[in-house]
């Protein structure tokens, strides 16, 4: 019996400043991967927006594609209306994502998706490539989970692989790769998980240094949430920042924390107005 096509889902979008208000300027998706319309705070300075997936995730075999243009002057935060689930990968194999993000002098993007949850037996392989033009700005952060701790399900995925490449200007400024497979190795080692479930990641990509200040960030967030988050600089400005915790709004609070420092104390913006899964 042959098997059913799979989803090969598509969403690319551009945005752009028009008098001084972020706008859509083009956008296509092919399901499942979809846009809600673009929102702005009630302040009317921060636009955001919410990539949806009515399947309710990610099947064997399918693929998603992401693609993301901030021209300069447009600011966004982007994230998505539900956890990113994969389900098992028998018999379609392995799940994919490829994520390209593009960010224009004097744009600012924030991609804050909600945590990733790779159910029992999933195989997941993600790339992202991140490009930051010299003055413009690009956060992204990830979390992700156990799987379904409720089930019982614990590290009973097959793979979960991750590479990440980040650019600023003509420079390779961040490659991250890490490759899970609890079935076949403990994640309990040093350098790894160091026996928390729940792993969260932040990069962030620009031309501006924030080796000052990064000691004293460490200092502050050790203090609150003990030795389970530190930040580190980037050769060519920026930061990556890991955290882990026990349970996910560990993790998502220890990641909202640094966000905030992040923002406000080294980029000089204000406090985000919209909605924020990592609240």
């Amino acid at each position: 019996m042959a098997l059913p096509a799979r989803h090969h889902g598509r969403l690319s979008l551009e945005l752009r400043c028009d008098h001084g208000r972020t706008v859509i300027t083009r956008q296509h998706s092919h399901p499942p991967l979809q846009v809600f319309g673009l929102q702005y705070a009630a302040d009317g300075a921060e636009p955001y927006l919410q990539i949806v997936n009515p399947c309710g995730g990610l099947f064997a075999g399918d693929t998603a594609e992401i693609d993301v243009t901030l021209h300069p002057g447009a600011r966004l935060y982007l994230t998505t209306q539900a956890a990113t689930k994969i389900y098992p990968a028998e018999p379609g194999g392995v799940t994919r994502q490829r994520t390209r993000l593009y960010v224009a002098s004097g744009a600012l993007l924030e991609y804050f998706p909600i945590p990733l949850m790779p159910f029992a037996q999933a195989m997941y392989s993600q790339d992202m490539t991140i490009q930051v033009e010299p003055g413009g700005v690009c956060l992204v952060a990830e979390v992700l989970t156990p799987g379904r701790m409720a089930r019982g399900e614990r590290f009973a995925y097959q793979m979960v692989r991750s590479r990440v490449e980040g650019w600023v200007g003509k420079q390779l400024a961040l490659f991250d790769q890490m490759i899970l497979e609890p079935q076949r190795r403990a994640y309990k080692g040093l350098a790894l998980l160091d026996g928390r479930p729940y792993l969260g990641t932040l990069y962030v990509l620009t031309t501006q240094s924030f080796e000052a200040p990064i000691p004293d960030w460490n200092r502050r967030l050790v203090q609150r949430s003990g030795e389970t988050i530190g930040i580190t600089a980037l050769a060519h400005g920026g930061l990556m920042v890991r955290c882990l915790g026990d349970t996910s709004q560990e993790v998502l609070r220890r990641l909202d924390a640094v966000h905030r420092l992040i923002r406000q104390e080294g980029l000089g913006l204000p406090p985000l107005q919209v909605y924020q899964p990592f609240e």
